[in-house]
């Protein structure tokens, strides 16, 4: 005869099985014992109630009493938000230098124009000291072409002007010469002596003209301002008007005496060393104007050097600001709130090394759309900052984001802070905004008892007994309570249970209705 054995799984959904099928028959027990020892203990508090109801009415005690109404109440929304700086800045370096040292740390108050950091400047001194000397260099040139601008000013003025009187002198010989030849061709006349006269007068005037030139070059010679070649064409000048009067006081005395076919030659040879005269002179004033037309380039190169200059004190001034920016300086009153490199470390142009916040702070709300005509720049919201232990601050909208987030129809809200040294970056803040009106039923917090985690209310009946009765509380709204539950409006209340003599079904004399 074999014997049936039990599969080991299907066992174990028996017992499983069984176990479900107690649970549900115990729980139903439970809840009726439940039942049974709430009403018992009710029954023996209305008992001991009833009993003691006599004693309790012939020693009746005073106590407030008000009767219960709606109120009406702003209904609001809680919208929350992180609270931000008005100002944050990182502090970076414009070049690239190591970090001698960094008096500040996290935590540090600082004040504008206070040094944070300092980096090496041996590289931006000695840059400096090259952009000095070429300043130097460039002022010394500077100067050296204004002197020959106006040295070789001088020398072209003074060549022109020699030049203008040779011309003169040339063509003034070359007119007496004219007239000596025409007065040899027609012999001596008495206006033939006077011309010859004239011609001696005029030749005289020429010499002294040309002795006080050559007397000038002379200077200008011994100061340097001219070549010898340039002197020997003025003393070659005063040589040539010394023959001519020389020439002219014959011609003078020939005039005197008569004309001969000699003196006719002479004369028209004299006619013709004129006329060369001339031209050479003319040629002469060509060549000193044409001189004083390249005082324009040297005029230029004046220029160029005072732009040389400019450009090499620019260089100068570039290099004391970089050399600047080697002290790194707060930009504005502050805390440091964060250090992001070490002395020694390499600072690299716009790479962060502290972060500066100002001390003014904002709370950044996000306020959904039914919520935002509660709200207007200018507008004074009462803020709570659960970091600050409940504290409560006043702040005044200063922005409202003119675009919301599409996908939670929020619009960020900014409040300004009152300055508060408690307030920090990051913590978390609560502002109610009103959107509408609501009636509840409040009770004074006065008159509400709590036991083992439920709260109870004293009820005054018509015949001023109090009777304990169990509430469902809402929010809180200063000194009074909302009941969500177990009260009616029109009904009474003890206002103040502090007095340790009330008791279920007590009589009272109430001291004051309604509210």
């Amino acid at each position: 005869m074999r014997t049936q054995r039990t599969r080991p799984w299907l066992r174990s959904a028996t017992l499983n099985r069984r176990k479900e099928i107690g649970l549900v028959v115990l729980l139903p027990i439970i809840g009726l014992v439940g039942m049974a020892f709430w009403h018992g203990h009710i029954s023996s508090a209305e008992a001991t109630a009833s009993q003691s109801q006599p004693t309790r009415s012939n020693t009746a005690i005073t106590a407030p009493v008000e009767k219960v109404a709606l109120t009406t109440l702003p209904d609001t929304i809680e919208v929350t938000g992180n609270i931000s700086p008005i100002v944050q800045t990182d502090i970076a370096p414009k070049i690239t230098a190591r970090i001698l040292s960094l008096p500040v740390h996290e935590g540090s108050h600082v004040t504008t124009g206070e040094v944070l950091a300092v980096l090496d400047t041996r590289d931006l001194d000695a840059s400096i000291a090259q952009a000095e000397a070429g300043v130097l260099a460039a002022q010394a040139a500077y100067r050296g072409a204004q002197m020959a601008e106006q040295m070789e000013g001088k020398v072209d003025n003074a060549q022109i002007a020699a030049a203008q009187a040779q011309l003169r002198e040339a063509q003034a010989a070359l007119a007496a010469a004219k007239a000596k030849q025409q007065l040899v061709d027609t012999g001596p006349r008495k206006q033939e002596r006077a011309q010859a006269a004239l011609a001696v007068a005029q030749a005289k005037a020429q010499l002294v003209l040309a002795e006080r030139d050559l007397h000038r070059m002379a200077e200008l010679y011994n100061e340097g301002a001219i070549s010898a070649q340039q002197y020997d064409t003025y003393q070659s000048r005063y040589e040539v008007a010394k023959a001519q009067y020389e020439s002219a006081l014959q011609q003078q005395s020939l005039v005197n005496e008569g004309s001969r076919s000699e003196e006719k030659q002479a004369a028209a040879e004299a006619v013709r060393q004129a006329e060369s005269a001339v031209r050479r002179a003319e040629a002469g004033l060509r060549e000193a104007e044409a001189a004083a037309a390249k005082a324009q380039v040297r005029h230029e190169q004046t220029q160029n050097a005072l732009a040389t200059l400019q450009q090499s004190r620019v260089a100068l001034q570039l290099a004391r600001i970089t050399r600047s920016y080697a002290v790194l300086r707060a930009p504005f009153d502050g805390v440091i709130t964060q250090k992001l490199a070490d002395v020694g470390a390499m600072a690299m142009p716009g790479v962060p090394i502290l972060r500066e916040e100002g001390t003014q702070y904002r709370l950044e709300l996000n306020v959904p759309e039914s919520a935002l005509p509660a709200v207007n720049v200018g507008k004074p919201l009462e803020v709570q900052i659960d970091a600050l232990g409940n504290r409560h601050l006043f702040g005044i909208v200063t922005e409202i984001a003119p675009q919301g987030d599409p996908s939670s129809h929020t619009f960020i809200v900014k409040v300004l802070l009152p300055a508060e040294r408690d307030v920090r970056t990051g913590m978390f803040g609560r502002v109610k905004l009103p959107i509408g009106a609501e009636r509840r039923l409040l009770v004074p917090a006065s008159a509400v008892m709590e036991r083992e985690g439920l709260h109870y209310v004293y009820v005054v009946d018509s015949q001023n007994v109090i009777h304990l009765r169990l509430v469902t509380l809402g929010s809180a709204y200063g000194k009074s309570l909302e009941v969500l539950s177990g009260l009616n409006p029109g009904e009474r209340i003890v206002a103040d249970i502090s007095s340790p003599k009330l008791q279920d079904g007590m009589q009272i004399r109430p001291t004051e209705e309604g509210r």
